[in-house]
Order: C-alpha cells, then structure tokens, then sequence
C-alpha cells in the first residue's frame, strides 16, 4: 500500500481573492481571455487551479483560471514538503478572465505540492491555497490531486485511474471520528470530485484518505480554520 503524508488547508467562509503576479516559463501559455481590465481597486480571484498527470507520469499539466480587473503576475511554485517553495513557471496578464495551461516536465517522483504566488499592479502579494499531487506507478492508479475549491468551499479531488477501480474517499477528525464519507467505482481517466461538507466543518485538524482498490493510498492532515 502506498502512502503520503502532506498538509493542505480548507477554505473557509471568505472566498480565495488571490493578488496577482509574472509570464512563462517551463511550458507556460495563455489559452484564452476576455475583456480588459478595468479601472477600479486592484482585485484578483483564482477561479480555478488543477493538475493531472502526463506522459506516462513524466510531467505533469497545470491549469488556472485568473479573475482580474487589473495588471497581473503568476509565479508557480513547487514544494517536495509543502513549506518550501521554489519557482517554476511564471504567467502574466492583464485580461479579466485568462486561462493559463503549463507543463511541469521535471516533476518530483512523487509528492508535488504547487502554489500560485499573485501581485497586483500595486505590488500587493498573495498565495493561493496549496495544490498537492501525488504521482503512482502502480496498475490502475496514476495520479490523485487534491485542493481547495476556492468558489465551493469544499475539497476538490482527481483521481486519475488506468483502469475502472472502486474509490473510498473520507475525512475524519482528530480522534478518528469519521465526518464525511464517499465511495464509488472510478472509470479510465480522470475521476473529479467535490467532498460536499467539508467547507462547513468546525475549524480544526482533520486528516483526509483516498484509497483505490483497497491498496493505494493518498493520506494527509487537513487544516480548517476559522
């Protein structure tokens, strides 16, 4: 059975506004955009932030989706432990709406943890939550991620099979108290869920399982604040 430890935090009752930051590197690019932005107070929102695996788990593709009204830059961070980060990628741009796709062609053998750094025009710097990514060799599992859902409040999850497998995904509290609890049978590809609930527990510590077909395991503490 494989295992990982990490650490990811819940968001909570106010939405992820995330201040802006930079433009490509390591496979950066813009997808599309829309209108330009305006003339009001810098503000900037990550509407979403995901990855999956790629090349047979030799890379792994990164995507945001950036909410602005102003100037902004993007770094991409990397971490083997959550704490420290190093640069990656940066994006830039000054579109309301943008969706950047990038390619980590070097990723760490198993256990990716990504962040975006965001500044605004105004200098004003932000993280997004955390990101994690854990990569398996294993025969029916390749990859299951697992971030905030900065719009939902909940936990969202991919899981990214090589074949029809049965998930169990549960989070318990410090005391091993199970709080929510979802099961299923995932098809070939990427499997994407939502843990409705989760925005709503009491701020605390939580620890959090996806388990494939009773032998793959991604297990890590969740932090839930107030």
């Amino acid at each position: 059975m494989k295992k990982i430890m990490g650490r990811i935090t819940i968001a909570c009752s106010v939405l992820l506004t995330v201040a802006p930051f930079i433009a490509h590197a390591n496979g950066g690019k813009l997808k599309k955009d829309s209108a330009q932005s305006s003339n009001l107070t810098p503000s900037i929102e990550i509407l979403s932030f995901s990855g999956q695996s790629a090349a047979g788990n030799k890379k792994i593709a990164l995507s945001c989706t950036i909410k602005s009204n102003c100037c902004y830059n993007i770094i991409v961070e990397r971490s083997s432990n959550g704490k420290r980060f190093s640069p990656i990628a940066t994006l830039s741009d000054n579109k309301q709406i943008a969706e950047f796709a990038l390619s980590d062609n070097s990723p760490l053998r198993n256990t990716n943890y990504y962040r975006l750094k965001i500044a605004d025009n105004k200098g004003n710097v932000k993280y997004s939550k955390t990101m994690v990514v854990q990569l398996y060799q294993s025969d029916d599992l390749s990859m299951v991620s697992v971030t905030p859902n900065t719009a939902l409040k909940n936990l969202h999850i991919n899981v990214q099979l090589k074949n029809r497998a049965y998930i169990v995904m549960k989070v318990t509290d410090e005391k091993g108290r199970e709080m929510i609890k979802r099961k299923g049978t995932g098809s070939e590809g990427i499997n994407t869920y939502e843990l409705e609930g989760t925005g709503n527990m009491a701020p605390g510590n939580y620890f959090l399982e996806v388990l494939v077909n009773s032998k793959d395991l991604l297990s890590m503490p969740l932090i839930k604040k107030g």
